[in-house]
């Protein structure tokens, strides 16, 4: 339901620049059931990387590559399949192109591709990875029904006005696919502000949601 916002967020030509790719070999597994299974990744980059692994794959899997000292968790799809033979024995190769990754995992992914430190231990850059969306980049993205919902939340909770006929003074800002509670889900930041009107001051709130990609389960930190 929201490939058009991953892609805005992990390789849309328009907001990506191309990045280097990287030679391995290194150490991945990739998700098949309930079960993680090694292979082995070629090469990556930020918008893909090559597998090798003894079995056939989906169009779509998940995946974990370790890249040092960092395991990063990636979601991509078959993009081209080749069979072939490694150490004597059937295998295939395998193209793919990044889906979903977070924010985090996504920035030590270009770090590692560049050659520069892979884990960074900053919190206040962490938060700024969040990337902030345009007007018509909500409306186009984000279904109109899941923003309602988002911000009648904030209203109950007192992080927003009541909602009326005017369009909320609200920025959007997207952070990627995370793992949450063992689930794939969507990070979203929304930043409201609430006029207090007993003493005329201006509260602002940054919440954080995370929702299912088919915009179910919305959940909100506390």
């Amino acid at each position: 339901m929201f490939n058009d916002l991953i892609t805005f967020f992990t390789g849309a030509p328009q907001n990506r620049r191309k990045y280097p790719r990287r030679a391995g070999p290194f150490q991945a597994w990739v998700a098949i059931g309930s079960q993680w299974q090694n292979c082995t990744c070629l090469d990556i980059s930020g918008s893909g990387l090559g597998l090798i692994i003894a079995m056939s794959l989906p169009e779509e899997v998940n995946l974990r590559v370790q890249l040092e000292s960092k395991n990063v968790v990636i979601r991509a799809k078959r993009v081209w399949q080749q069979p072939g033979t490694a150490q004597g024995k059937p295998a295939w190769r395998y193209g793919l192109s990044f889906t979903g990754i977070s924010a985090d995992d996504w920035d030590a992914v270009v770090r590692f591709c560049n050659n520069d430190q892979v884990v960074i231990e900053n919190k206040a850059q962490k938060d700024l990875e969040l990337v902030k969306l345009k007007a018509d980049d909500v409306a186009r993205l984000i279904p109109k029904k899941l923003q309602d919902q988002m911000l009648s939340m904030l209203v109950r909770r007192g992080r927003l006005a009541p909602l009326d006929e005017k369009t909320p003074l609200v920025q959007y800002s997207y952070g990627g696919v995370i793992k949450r509670a063992g689930k794939a889900v969507h990070r979203l930041s929304i930043h409201s502000r609430v006029n207090d009107l007993a003493t005329g001051e201006t509260r602002a709130f940054d919440t954080r949601f995370y929702f299912e990609d088919d915009g179910s389960n919305v959940s909100m930190d506390e």
